[in-house]
């Protein structure tokens, strides 16, 4: 019954202890019964506890007939004196019966105890005028006491509450425990109380009341449990917005999603590569204060790089005042795109470089920083590099270094990029061509070209409506001289014929 108002969290419980399932037949150690109070009471508090007590003297009274029968028969014995209006007769009887009561109580307790060596048991010293102090020892935990008291509550209950108001408080202070064992002790308060209750409906209506305060038990459990995981739940997606300040987005996101294996593992891919960095930085920055230099590194980083991201870059790291992103991996839209995407970035962060240049100037920046760009399409390893410690996700191979080269090579304010690059983005930019370069591990003699401006597609498409208007023109205006010419032509048939007739004449 316990195992059940317990659902999943009992279950769990019963592999923990390597039961399969219970079977009602068998006895078993007093362990798995505190491992499923010991759930319950992580959870639920005593209120568990204390309705599991209730609940177990309703399920064994089949089991505890030796006990109703014999403490029925010794009332009826003493019935008189216990319900005598003279309360020294009728607390005297009561000093009998719950003698009796806890003798039969300790030696179910003992024989249902394996192994226990005349130690568990129950026992009762009255105190008089209705007190008494009773302790029962069972194999439990002693922070579990709350379970024994309430199977105490409810043994009183079914057999005093027609006459009697009974409490039952723990003594701390008097109880004990050891290995596998504990003894609780209870200070029992009888006050005189006739009722029309009968001792069922009492016990039925304690059952409910201990019922209600496990359910606010366990709606408080709920609760706190949402409350945590709403905590759990802001406390992760803060780490996890402060992680991904530390990995690609695209990877950040996957990782969180399940979607990118952790392996050390690379595959073969055709990248755009993209390096920049800031002409005769030393020089720039022994010029400034340490603050003001942390101040426009700061702003320039997060302006390249918030454009890299518009574009849909992968940032593969910053190395001092240099910057390497690249394209295709892990998110591709083909080669071509690629490098058409990180050309096109290339081209604003120029831009924006341009607007930042004039920003800084005003704000007493002497020399602003001045940004060289390299960009190679080619052949990389791409993918996890590192240890089982520590992971890096990043590209390695020659095209890399030929990025890195081209940037080197770059002018200030300048891009340099390789004809691989450039095949595809063309209709972009103008350029113009570089000396070729020969670098170790690279069979093939690199083309090099400089971008010198975006091209204005509005302005060339301007340029042909200016000349299809011009050819207009020009049609109409030949046009209007063959007019001339017949008109001419025509004047002078005529003034030939009338020179004729004015002869005749």
């Amino acid at each position: 019954a316990q195992m059940a108002s317990l659902g999943a969290i009992g279950k769990l419980v019963l592999r923990e202890q390597g039961v399969a399932e219970i079977d009602p037949r068998k006895q078993y150690n007093y362990k798995l019964r505190s491992a499923i109070h010991q759930a319950a009471f992580e959870r639920f508090g005593d209120a568990a506890l204390y309705f599991f007590g209730l609940t177990q003297v309703e399920k064994m009274q089949g089991v505890l007939k030796d006990l109703y029968s014999g403490m029925s028969k010794f009332m009826e014995e003493n019935r008189e004196e216990l319900d005598s209006p003279n309360m020294n007769i009728a607390n005297d009887a009561l000093d009998k019966c719950i003698t009796e009561q806890m003798r039969i109580t300790g030696n179910m307790i003992a024989d249902a105890t394996v192994g226990g060596d005349g130690k568990y048991g129950a026992t009762c010293n009255a105190l008089g005028d209705g007190k008494y102090l009773i302790s029962q020892t069972r194999a439990a935990l002693l922070p579990h006491y709350e379970f024994d008291r309430a199977s105490l509550v409810a043994a009183l209950v079914l057999f005093h509450s027609k006459t009697w108001k009974i409490a039952v408080i723990f003594d701390p202070e008097q109880s004990s425990s050891g290995d596998g064992w504990a003894t609780c002790v209870y200070q029992v308060k009888f006050e005189r109380q006739l009722s029309s209750t009968s001792m069922g409906e009492t016990f039925a209506n304690l059952k409910l009341e201990a019922r209600d305060e496990l359910l606010k038990a366990v709606l408080r459990y709920s609760e706190n449990q949402t409350k945590e995981l709403e905590a759990q739940k802001y406390k992760l997606e803060n780490l996890s917005s402060k992680l991904g300040k530390y990995v690609p987005p695209q990877i950040h996101e996957a990782l969180f999603a399940g979607d990118y294996d952790t392996e050390i593992t690379t595959r073969r891919k055709k990248l755009t590569i993209f390096f920049s960095d800031i002409a005769n930085f030393t020089s720039t920055s022994e010029g400034l204060q340490p603050e003001d230099l942390t101040k426009y590194l700061n702003e320039y980083f997060s302006q390249m790089t918030q454009i890299a991201l518009d574009c849909g870059a992968t940032i593969d790291k910053y190395i001092g005042d240099a910057m390497m992103v690249f394209f295709g991996d892990p998110e591709t839209k083909g080669e071509r795109e690629d490098a058409r995407a990180c050309v096109t970035m290339a081209l604003r962060m120029q831009e924006r470089m341009a607007m930042l240049q004039t920003k800084w100037s005003n704000e007493g920046f002497a020399n602003p920083f001045q940004v060289r760009m390299g960009i190679n399409t080619g052949y990389c390893n791409v993918g996890n590099f590192g240890s089982d410690q520590r992971l890096t996700y990043t590209i390695i191979g020659g095209e890399v270094n030929v990025a890195q080269r081209l940037e080197a090579g770059a002018d200030a304010n300048g891009i340099l990029m390789s004809f691989e690059t450039y095949a595809h983005a063309q209709d972009l930019i103008e350029v113009e061509e570089r000396n070729a370069i020969k670098m170790k591990g690279i069979s093939r003699e690199i083309k090099v070209l400089a971008v010198r401006k975006r091209k204005n597609k509005t302005k060339n498409k301007n340029n042909e409506a200016s000349e299809m208007s011009n050819s207009v023109e020009l049609s109409e205006i030949e046009i209007l001289k063959n007019d001339m010419n017949s008109v001419k032509s025509e004047i002078k048939s005529i003034n030939n014929n009338i020179h004729s007739i004015l002869k005749k004449i």
